[in-house]
């Protein structure tokens, strides 16, 4: 991606958007805000890929519904009639689950991510999540357990069969979320749960970009040094919630959380859904792991960026522990 003053421009316009959903406190400067980041988003969608324009106006399409039906349900709450405040709550949360991607209203982002580039992927599957949220936060949260199960069994499942590495970070995504819901009455915990795995898909972003790898067979003929390779593979085992790196701790949380609620079966849900999810991840990390030792002499040469990296994941674990522990 090019850093031309355009996109800089967007970049801060879409963090405005974000703030001013964030401070709100009337639901039509919220709707505003939600506006402001999808504007701010689509033309940062557009790239060489002839694909882009049509993920750009699916895109557009989607969230576009999304909004009608949240601008819909501020009016039914305008008209104050206290018998359609159910209808209301479900309408509202609705429209958040589809903005956000979460299922049973995920396929659009299966079908929006594969042109994108790797930039604007990280963007849409991390910081593009928390308007919504702040949104579902405010809206009741009982009509979330189906949407929450649906999520973590449908992405778990449906990724074992992927090979593209951008489809996979989307069912990842949509795996999170899930995560991200059943946390969402602690506005803390979310937020906390939403800064590490932006964090996560940053270092895993920053690892595919370098090593140009779009699919799971890329890895196995790279010619990049130990370094990156072990960055890719500490970054993907991180997403995958592998102890004692930083994803882990994030299930830990929401682990957590359902057992001080008395949440079994959600609980029992995500124990098992989080093997599936480690399943992929670790298929991916042993094909790449393939040719560890069919190394070039002058791969030895590192880069200090790329140790850095490396190191980052396991530098924020003990960071996390102690700030989880003061929750």
């Amino acid at each position: 991606m090019n850093f031309n003053s355009t996109k800089i421009l967007l970049a801060n316009t879409m963090m405005i958007g974000v703030i001013m959903v964030n401070c709100s406190n009337n639901w039509i400067s919220m709707w505003m805000g939600l506006e402001l980041v999808l504007m701010s988003f689509i033309p940062m969608m557009q790239n060489e890929n002839l694909l882009s324009s049509e993920a750009m106006i699916k895109y557009f399409i989607v969230q576009s519904i999304a909004s009608t039906m949240f601008l819909f349900s501020i009016t039914i709450m305008l008209v104050g009639d206290s018998m359609m405040t159910g209808l209301n709550e479900i309408i509202m949360t609705t429209s958040m689950l589809i903005k956000l991607g979460s299922a049973p209203f995920h396929s659009w982002v299966i079908m929006v991510v594969e042109p994108l580039g790797i930039f604007p992927l990280t963007t849409m599957l991390t910081i593009m999540k928390l308007p919504p949220m702040i949104v579902m936060h405010h809206v009741s949260t009982k009509f979330l357990t189906i949407p929450i199960l649906l999520g973590m069994i449908i992405s778990s499942v449906a990724c074992l069969n992927q090979t593209s590495i951008r489809k996979t970070l989307g069912y990842s995504s949509i795996y999170n979320m899930s995560l991200m819901m059943i946390i969402l009455p602690s506005f803390i915990e979310t937020v906390l749960f939403l800064s590490i795995y932006t964090l996560m898909m940053i270092l895993l972003a920053k690892s595919i970009s370098t090593m140009k790898i779009n699919y799971i067979n890329q890895m196995i003929s790279n010619n990049f040094n130990n370094w990156i390779s072990m960055t890719l593979w500490l970054n993907m085992l991180s997403m995958a919630g592998f102890p004692p790196l930083m994803g882990f701790f994030m299930k830990l949380m929401v682990m957590q959380k359902a057992i001080n609620e008395n949440q079994t079966l959600m609980l029992f849900i995500l124990i098992v859904t989080s093997m599936l999810v480690l399943l992929f991840y670790m298929r991916m990390t042993f094909t790449s792991m393939m040719t560890f030792n069919s190394f070039k002499k002058w791969m030895f040469l590192t880069n200090p960026l790329n140790q850095f990296l490396f190191v980052l994941n396991i530098l924020t674990t003990p960071i996390l522990c102690s700030s989880m522990i003061n929750l």
